[in-house]
């Protein structure tokens, strides 16, 4: 054997990418000269660097990046390369030998065995993981636990080539990148409530497969045959902050590894607010994304759901009081008294004696059933009757989509059909939808249900809830969302449950009024306690 074949080989490779060159500087030599030293006595070193054209190479965890513009990269310690020998068979080096372990953008990999005398050495990075120079695994599931941080693509599919320059044990060689990357920076342009969402996790579906087990021996990422590959990546963040509204890499950039292609992509972000714990997605599409060969593909979007601020805020009630649950105290008042979450407990809620407490006025007395009207807050809502007519046969779908309000997260609500569509289907006139609904124990029967003594309670909840998917003539339907009631200046149900007064009060339930609720798998009609705040929304019925 000779002494070549003893010795140790070793490759040192500096590795910035950028679009521009990055220099080594002075402290780097030195650094290489006492990384040198580490090894055993005459055996060869490598050097390289990433060259400074547009590939936008990477390696493990970035230095600095730019949206658009540079990024420098660094090796991880775990990090070990494929090098082909004279007899063009590839050897493993052992781990990374880091130079500067403050600048990671250069290391030495020291091979035990393989001869290496002759000149243009074949080098394969296969991943922090990889244990074979012709196959790379790009991860379906990968995951990210810090904003800005390349560090986990060498676990999730990065991989690169270069041809070392050389002989006798002395070479150097540059690393080109052949996997591609995404880099997600989302934003929220509600200032309310990007400080209290978070974001979970990214998943991208293409029209082709983009991750898998793939052939690498000729150096580009291609499919085998008898492998199944995926379609879809999903990226794993550890809530990554949304309180920007800016593409901001140092709030939440997020990375993803993905085979080289153009694809059309259907992008989900779930989001989350750990204050009202609800979670949700957000779905985006991008069409015709070219994704090259060690490219970074800069990827923004709007992660702004719709607010109901302004609409629901202010418009909880007690049944009929004179003014709102937190009138003078709103959220957005100089003194707030109003809870824009659960398990926000305070005193402030409406008293007797306060223009924000209920109506009293008819309240069942136990022997003489009183049908009234409401004549402040809520006189202009619809009747009881007219709300049976909008739960029952009002063709609800329930639709889980995100919404914020006051500042925090909320999700879902139910499409019903408008007044006059509902009168039109039903064949029914504008006097009779006020009032007279059919009874459920015989539907040839119109009743007035602002009189009846009794109530029917199940018969008169709607299971038959369909999804918004199905829905077409959305111009035909309005939507209630699930934003919850007060109780005892408490807010529940938020994002479970959504309540609506009517006009009319219950002739025999104590202090009651009519209100149609609507929930995932229901909606309903029946009486309520006056002390709770729900909505009055008169528009919304019209």
């Amino acid at each position: 054997m000779n002494k070549s074949m003893k010795q140790l080989t070793q490759f040192a490779a500096c590795a910035i990418a950028a679009l521009s060159v990055v220099a080594c500087s002075s402290e780097d030599s030195a650094q290489q000269d006492n990384a040198k030293q580490n090894t055993a006595k005459g055996v060869a070193t490598f050097d390289g660097s990433q060259p400074g054209n547009d590939t936008r190479a990477l390696t493990r965890t970035t230095a600095t990046y730019t949206l658009g513009g540079d990024a420098k990269v660094f090796w991880s310690s775990a990090d070990k390369i494929f090098v082909q020998d004279d007899a063009s068979t590839f050897h493993q080096s052992n781990a990374a030998n880091l130079y500067n372990p403050s600048n990671k953008a250069k290391a030495i990999f020291s091979l035990a065995s393989g001869s290496f005398t002759l000149n243009n050495r074949e080098v394969r990075y296969t991943g922090e993981n990889g244990t074979d120079a012709n196959t790379v695994t790009i991860a379906t599931t990968q995951t990210q636990t810090t904003a800005n941080d390349f560090s986990h693509l060498g676990t999730s599919g990065d991989c690169g080539t270069a041809t070392a320059t050389g002989s006798n044990g002395n070479y150097t060689f540059t690393l080109n990148h052949k996997a591609s990357y995404l880099c997600f920076v989302p934003r929220c342009m509600n200032t309310d409530l990007g400080p209290n969402i978070k974001l979970t996790k990214i998943k991208v579906t293409a029209d082709q497969p983009i991750a898998g087990k793939y052939d690498f021996s000729t150096g580009s990422l291609t499919q085998k045959a008898g492998e199944t590959y995926s379609n879809t990546v999903t990226l794993n963040t550890s809530d990554f902050s949304l309180n920007t509204t800016t593409s901001s890499l140092a709030t939440n950039g997020a990375y993803m590894v993905v085979a080289p292609g153009t694809y059309n992509f259907t992008i989900t972000y779930t989001i989350k607010d750990p204050t009202t714990n609800v979670e949700g997605d957000i779905v985006k599409t991008v069409a015709s994304y070219n994704c090259q060969e060690g490219k970074i593909n800069d990827i923004t979007a709007n992660l702004t759901p719709k607010d109901y601020s302004n609409e629901f805020a202010k418009n909880y009630y007690m049944w009929d009081a004179q003014t709102n649950y937190w009138s003078g105290h709103n959220w957005k008042d100089s003194d707030p008294w109003q809870p824009v979450a659960p398990n926000q407990p305070n005193n402030n809620y409406p008293k007797p004696g306060d223009p924000r407490y209920k109506s009293t006025v008819a309240e069942y007395n136990g022997t003489t059933p009183t049908p009234y009207t409401a004549t402040q807050s809520c006189a202009n809502l619809p009747t009881v009757n007219a709300m049976l007519w909008f739960a029952m046969k009002g063709d609800p779908h329930w639709d889980d989509s995100l919404w914020s309000l006051m500042g925090h997260l909320g999700k879902g609500g139910m499409w019903i059909k408008k007044r006059a569509k509902i009168i039109s289907d039903e064949g029914i006139s504008s006097q009779i939808f006020d009032e007279k609904y059919p009874d459920p124990d015989n539907s040839n029967v119109l009743t007035d249900w602002r009189y009846k003594t009794t109530w029917p309670w199940t018969k008169f909840e709607n299971h038959n809830i369909s999804s918004v998917s199905t829905l077409n003539a959305v111009s035909d339907y309005f939507f209630l969302p699930t934003i919850g009631f007060y109780d005892n200046a408490q807010l529940y149900s938020i994002g479970v449950k959504g309540l609506y007064w009517s006009s009319t009060s219950s002739p025999w339930y104590s202090s009651g009024g009519y209100a149609l609720g609507v929930q995932e798998e229901m909606t309903v009609v029946a009486p309520s306690y006056r002390t709770w705040g729900f909505q009055v929304q008169p528009a919304l019925f019209q």
